[in-house]
């Protein structure tokens, strides 16, 4: 059996949020907006004079916190208390995904406003959880997407760079991903459905993340960056969203969740994990020096992180190392599809391997330089 999570209606347009009012008003007349003071305040002068024209009645909540348990049981309690009949989330990823699990909980649909191209929240059918320390706390299957996704370029184009970098980063790595695990599942069609669909991704990403990332941050809206906006919103939603059942490895995004133990990473960016984790990846697949090289400098260019200091952690790194690999947790019978070894040792050299290349770029940028670097800690290890 496969399942495909979507939502009805998805918008990409200028200007959408000032014509949002009917748009919500049908689907309820009541709305609970949940969002970050940042958000609410690059949405306000559009999205809610258009509800409020429609009759569309508004209750405003911020959220600033983490999408941990409790406050997704104390936002539904609100939402229950107003007897509101649509959750609209407007922000980034942990409010969309604290939005989402309460529109779940309190029975009722959900638009879905992104603020920031940082990653595929607006789009997926799951909510990643943290505990009030921003560790990572599991995930939080949904029975559905958001009804409805309003993305505005007018608005997304207004957002630090930095967020673009991240969800080009989060996107990148879903091909990467998902495509090691054909080696023991090809006959999952579900699988092949999302490598076709992240590697359609990936094509965009590569002719245009580049030349988007450079112009980022100052409101320009080109078709290329409304290519890569649905790249990041909409395919990487829907690769993670057609599901046969069958255990895949996802060993970015494991090493993103084992990352959040460690405090000081806390001010680094999902996407910026999710890249240093496939850069980890890259050394544990054996890739060739050369070709490691050439897709750490692209990660390099989007001033993602290619090193350890870049997370946050200053110093011990072979203790970090350790921890981070310890705390890789890939689902049960995952890691036999890989046709390379996943276990604490590999993954520690490889965090550590990454590393070096990382630094190697920073200090000599040419490949002769770097490749050096490379053969000699393939040579230590």
């Amino acid at each position: 059996m496969i399942t495909v999570k979507a939502p009805a209606v998805y918008r990409n347009e200028r200007g959408l949020l000032k014509q949002s009012g009917e748009l919500v008003h049908a689907i309820g007349n009541y709305a609970l907006v949940i969002g970050g003071r940042r958000a609410l305040a690059s949405v306000r002068p559009s999205l809610l004079p258009s509800l409020e024209q429609a009759g569309v009645q508004v209750h405003v909540e911020t959220f600033d916190g983490y999408s941990t348990r409790q406050e997704i049981e104390s936002y539904t309690n609100i939402a229950r208390q107003l007897q509101v009949n649509v959750i609209i989330g407007v922000g980034g990823g942990k409010v969309l995904d604290l939005s989402k699990a309460v529109a779940q909980e309190s029975g009722i649909p959900i638009v879905s406003v992104p603020t920031i191209p940082a990653t595929c929240a607006a789009w997926s059918a799951l909510t990643v959880l943290y505990d009030s320390d921003g560790q990572s706390a599991g995930y939080l299957p949904l029975n559905q997407s958001p009804v409805l996704v309003l993305a505005d370029p007018d608005v997304l184009s207004q957002a630090p760079r930095r967020y673009l970098a991240a969800g080009i980063g989060d996107t990148l790595v879903k091909w990467h991903e998902f495509a090691v695990n054909l080696n023991g599942n090809a006959g999952s069609l579900a699988l092949r459905s999302s490598v076709g669909t992240a590697k359609l991704a990936l094509d965009i990403l590569e002719r245009h993340a580049l030349e988007v990332y450079e112009q980022a941050g100052n409101g320009q809206v080109t078709d290329a960056f409304t290519e890569v906006t649905d790249s990041i919103i909409v395919l990487a939603g829907l690769v993670g969203t057609i599901q046969d059942g069958s255990a895949h490895a996802a060993i970015a995004h494991g090493l993103h969740d084992s990352l959040t133990r460690l405090e000081e990473t806390h001010d680094s960016l999902h996407g910026e994990k999710v890249a240093f984790g496939l850069l980890t990846q890259w050394v544990l697949e054996g890739k060739e020096p050369q070709e490691l090289h050439r897709l750490a400098s692209w990660l390099h260019q989007l001033d993602l992180p290619v090193t350890l200091n870049q997370l946050g952690i200053e110093s011990d790194h072979e203790q970090a190392a350790t921890i981070i690999a310890n705390g890789l947790a890939l689902r049960e019978g995952a890691a036999q599809n890989l046709a390379f070894a996943v276990d604490a040792g590999s993954v520690k050299q490889a965090i550590l391997r990454a590393h070096e290349l990382g630094r190697s770029l920073q200090q000599h940028g040419d490949y002769t330089a770097a490749e050096q670097v490379l053969r000699s800690i393939s040579s230590s290890h």
